[in-house]
């Protein structure tokens, strides 16, 4: 039979009247008001405070892990004034440095005696019959040069012809090839794969040229001012790399006790033992950019540090040598009964440990657990009140 829309309504509304408040009374169950089977068990703080002990405290037990540690570092954003071409990812990808360097260059052919030639006009070549702009060299007259010969070979009516010139190989510390040089360079194969080869450097070229990476994307722009701000910090010197000559001696393994007692007889053979040099202090030879030697004071990626803060080392050390003072202070069967109850399965486990079966191992284990726990915290009560005073 079918009901209408108001008819629906009204038998909706007179059910609503008469239906039960809550949905566990629709089925007629009543709450169980007694009290759960491990009651005051979530009182036991002594419980938490043994599974986040500081580390170094019972070793011989299953050690909380260590926190991971934020950086120190505040996370306000820094008024760089960076243009917003960079900030939009349109900034320079990598910055290449060339070697010899350009200020090199310039140094080497700055006062360079030199004088200019112009070339002959010649047709451009083009329709209209018009003349290129004319060419204007300049030759070195004097100075640091060095020159070398060119020999140019040519077929001429099916005959070889030689052909010898004159041209410079070298302007101050600047060299050039003279068409007989080679560098080590890479080319594709046949394959398509990139091989090693010697690569002819032709006439004129410069040799010696090398470029790297100076910055990356993301990395540091220029490194010497870091430099300076550590150099200034631990009043230092940089060391220069060590000349190592390489040796063709074979190496001997000796043992410690035998280094030891030659050590010995050299001392006792020696009257008179060298002077001790004292070195001021200094920074090694290596990086390039003193910064990676301090981690401390590097900020690293998500908001991570390059190590802990002092505040944080001091605040372990001091929880730790509490906690210590807190376990000395109680029994020994107390502190027993924690460290086994973190591996624990059940209550039961600590009762048949000291001779309990069955129920009895239940209430003994709870009646221990409890007991533990109030020494517990009598005496981390009494460890933190030592610890201010």
């Amino acid at each position: 039979m079918e009901r209408t829309t108001a008819e629906h309504r009204a038998a909706v509304e007179a059910w609503r009247a008469t239906a039960p408040g809550n949905d566990h009374e629709i089925f007629g169950r009543k709450l169980k008001t007694e009290k759960p089977r491990h009651r005051d068990l979530s009182e036991l703080s002594a419980l938490l405070a043994m599974r986040g002990r500081p580390t170094g405290v019972l070793e011989d037990s299953d050690p909380a892990e260590i926190p991971t540690i934020s950086t120190n570092w505040r996370i306000v954003p820094a008024n760089d004034n960076q243009p917003p071409e960079e900030a939009d990812g349109f900034g320079t990808e990598r910055a290449v440095e060339y070697d010899p360097s350009l200020d090199l260059v310039e140094a080497e052919i700055e006062h360079l005696p030199v004088r200019h030639r112009a070339e002959p006009m010649i047709l451009h070549g083009l329709s209209w019959g018009g003349r290129m702009e004319k060419e204007v060299q300049s030759i070195p007259t004097g100075g640091d040069i060095e020159y070398g010969i060119h020999v140019l070979e040519r077929v001429i009516d099916g005959e070889k012809v030689l052909t010898r010139h004159k041209v410079i190989t070298r302007i101050g510390r600047l060299r050039f090839s003279d068409g007989s040089q080679t560098e080590k360079g890479q080319k594709l194969s046949i394959d398509g794969k990139v091989v090693e080869a010697d690569m002819p450097m032709p006439v004129g070229a410069m040799l010696r040229c090398r470029e790297k990476s100076k910055r990356d994307k993301g990395g540091d722009a220029d490194p010497s001012g870091s430099n300076f701000h550590y150099r200034w910090i631990v009043k230092g010197r940089v060391a220069q790399p060590p000349k190592l000559h390489p040796k063709k001696e074979e190496r001997v393994e000796i043992s410690k006790e035998d280094a030891r007692r030659m050590l010995a007889e050299a001392y006792a053979n020696t009257p008179v033992l060298p002077e001790v040099k004292r070195y001021p202090d200094g920074f090694p030879c290596g990086p390039t950019n003193l910064r990676q030697l301090f981690i401390g004071g590097r900020k690293g990626k998500k908001g991570e540090s390059g190590s802990q803060a002092w505040q944080d080392i001091f605040t372990e050390r001091e929880n730790r040598e509490t906690f210590n003072r807190g376990l000395d202070a109680m029994q020994d069967a107390h502190v027993r009964i924690l460290t086994e109850a973190m591996s624990a399965k059940s209550l039961g486990e600590l009762g048949e440990a000291r001779g309990y079966r069955g129920r009895h191992a239940i209430d003994a284990g709870r009646r221990l657990l409890r007991a533990a726990n109030d020494n517990f915290n009598e005496a981390m009560k009494l460890a933190e009140y030592a610890a201010e005073g």
